[in-house]
């Protein structure tokens, strides 16, 4: 009955908070040094509905507005301090790894030393993910994504598996200068990525082959911050790139960019609600996709073995996912013909409808016209991350390309290419 129930959830709460309570005793006698400022934090313990209804608030979604500045302004040994303090984690190496508006650090722990808070320690490492001032206004969007990822562990796709801190949660808080920031931590996954190996046909059909078998993994995957969640980096937001085209100084390439624009608002933006949905990745690029080397005698050199990095999922249109994966690949070779071999592998999952098709190359330009005006966009907020400009050159080269006379017939070379490349006995 309703107060068997009620007395069950009271009692479910209070022994949560007593077991919370006792780690965080043990770790002020072994992190003696801790107490002072595991004090200063409230821990509180909301139900669920709490939860939800605080996250729905916060997370109307705020987009990027330009001149705002929003990366982390964190030290090393800050770093080390929040490992300690939130996971148990005596930092043995740490390294910071490349990201747009995050700050992500490797880190090895100590095993010698006890760590009460993580039972099932990753012999890899972890990644320390301080998330921008933007994203970290929305908890629920990150709630989002560690559901996903502990969705996507139980479908048997290789993504980094979220670890829970000192207080039972997934993610946190904390003020770093001036300014909020989420902080989480994840197990880190050996590999090396795709951008570190040798393109081949072979390759880039399997990566179209992975982002199929990624969406149909998670069609039926929900969570109520999708639907309110907005980004700037979603191809749904094409249009707003039009406040941000003052940061090319280049007439001929601002030209190029409102030109997409206009065609993406006419074919795509027009006709939104013809459109398949559903959640997506959102930004299968080169630094996201892990390769692993093959053990067996298969010819094949490398597989595709996994995926990272969730920051952009979003609840959107299937093509958009095609088209983002699709521009990424045919930036590593600067050649249309990739994106055939890409289809190839996508098509043996998904077959992409045509009135999908027929607007796969706007879409494949308004992701680039994303990539190269933001890119630029954030250069100039943050002149020292030259990660941000790794793509710029090849990334106005083949947006030229694809929207030239030549690239008109793009669609057709990349059915072309696939259907050839099908037909091979060997793939």
């Amino acid at each position: 009955d309703i107060y068997s129930f009620f007395c069950w959830r009271t009692l479910r709460i209070n022994l949560k908070q007593q077991a919370t309570k006792h780690k965080i005793d043990f770790i002020q006698r072994v992190y003696p040094h801790s107490v002072q400022s595991m004090e200063m934090q409230e821990i509180n313990f909301p139900t669920k509905n709490e939860e939800t209804v605080a996250s729905s608030a916060s997370d109307q979604s705020e987009i990027l507005k330009p001149g705002t500045k929003i990366k982390p302004i964190i030290s090393v040994k800050e770093v080390e301090k929040l490992a300690e303090r939130l996971y148990g984690i005596t930092v043995q190496e740490i390294r910071e790894i490349i990201s747009y508006d995050d700050r992500n650090f490797f880190i090895s722990e100590d095993r010698n030393i006890k760590n009460p808070i993580i039972a099932n320690h990753s012999n890899n490492g972890y990644v320390l993910k301080v998330l921008n001032a933007l994203d970290s206004h929305k908890a629920g969007f990150v709630d989002a994504q560690t559901k996903l990822m502990l969705f996507l562990g139980q479908q048997n796709i290789m993504c980094p598996k979220p670890i829970m801190n000192v207080y039972g949660r997934y993610f946190s808080t904390e003020l770093l200068g001036t300014s909020k920031h989420i902080v989480r931590l994840l197990e880190y996954i050996p590999g090396q990525i795709f951008k570190e190996i040798p393109p081949s046909n072979n390759l880039f059909y399997q990566a179209g082959l992975f982002v199929a078998k990624f969406d149909r993994a998670i069609k039926n995957f929900t969570h109520d911050a999708y639907k309110t969640h907005k980004s700037l980096w979603m191809l749904d937001f094409v249009p707003k790139l039009e406040e941000f085209v003052y940061a090319l100084k280049d007439i001929s390439k601002q030209e190029i960019v409102e030109e997409v624009i206009a065609e993406f608002k006419s074919k795509v933006v027009n006709k939104y609600d013809k459109f398949e949905k559903g959640v997506i990745h959102g930004d299968f690029n080169e630094h996201n996709v892990l390769v692993n080397k093959c053990t067996s005698t298969s010819e094949k050199e490398y597989v595709v073995s996994g995926i990272l990095d969730f920051g952009d999922s979003c609840y959107t249109l299937y093509v958009f996912e095609l088209a983002i994966a699709m521009a990424y690949m045919m930036l590593q070779t600067g050649q249309l013909e990739t994106g055939g071999y890409f289809l190839a592998g996508y098509e043996s999952i998904r077959l992409v409808p045509q009135h999908e098709f027929d607007v796969l190359r706007i879409c494949v330009a308004a992701r680039l016209c994303q990539s190269l005006v933001l890119g630029i966009y954030t250069y100039t907020l943050d002149p020292e991350n030259e990660y941000i400009l790794s793509s710029q050159k090849n990334g106005w080269d083949l947006l030229q390309l694809l929207w030239s006379d030549e690239g008109k017939k793009a669609p057709e070379l990349w059915r072309q290419t696939a259907d050839e490349y099908l037909k091979q006995s060997y793939k």
